[in-house]
């Protein structure tokens, strides 16, 4: 049986989270993203183009060596048109800055080509240690 276009969704969603686990080969993640992405996390601007995006979260990465991503669920919702469309990712966060957990709320916008052009996070701190 053929992969309905919510899972084709969620797992392109799931492939550019995974990629970001080895700063140190984003080869994975520059296959899933468009060029143009577009990242915002929290409050803070957004970062624009992929390439920026790989170059900070390389160095944040080197801060957090120990920060884990634990999907827990997903939602996916496919674009009136057809093609593309949005995945809400549920993911508790651990190893971050400031030695806080977190819960974690991702809303991805995959194009028509399937590729990630746009996330946007808000995160709640669940504990501190």
């Amino acid at each position: 049986m053929p992969a309905t276009p919510c899972v084709e969704l969620k797992r392109i969603a799931r492939d550019f989270l995974e990629a970001l686990e080895d700063p140190n080969d984003l080869t994975k993640a520059r296959a899933v993203a468009s060029a143009d992405l577009s990242v915002t996390h929290e409050s803070y601007p957004p970062t624009e183009g992929l390439e920026q995006f790989l170059s900070g979260w390389a160095k944040a990465k080197q801060f957090m060596p120990n920060f884990r991503m634990e999907l827990v669920d997903m939602v996916a919702e496919v674009d009136v048109s057809g093609s593309g469309g949005k995945v809400w990712v549920f993911s508790k966060v651990t190893g971050g800055g400031g030695g806080t957990d977190r819960d974690s709320i991702d809303m991805m916008s995959i194009n028509g080509e399937g590729k990630v052009w746009k996330t946007k996070d808000v995160q709640r701190i669940t504990s501190k240690h």
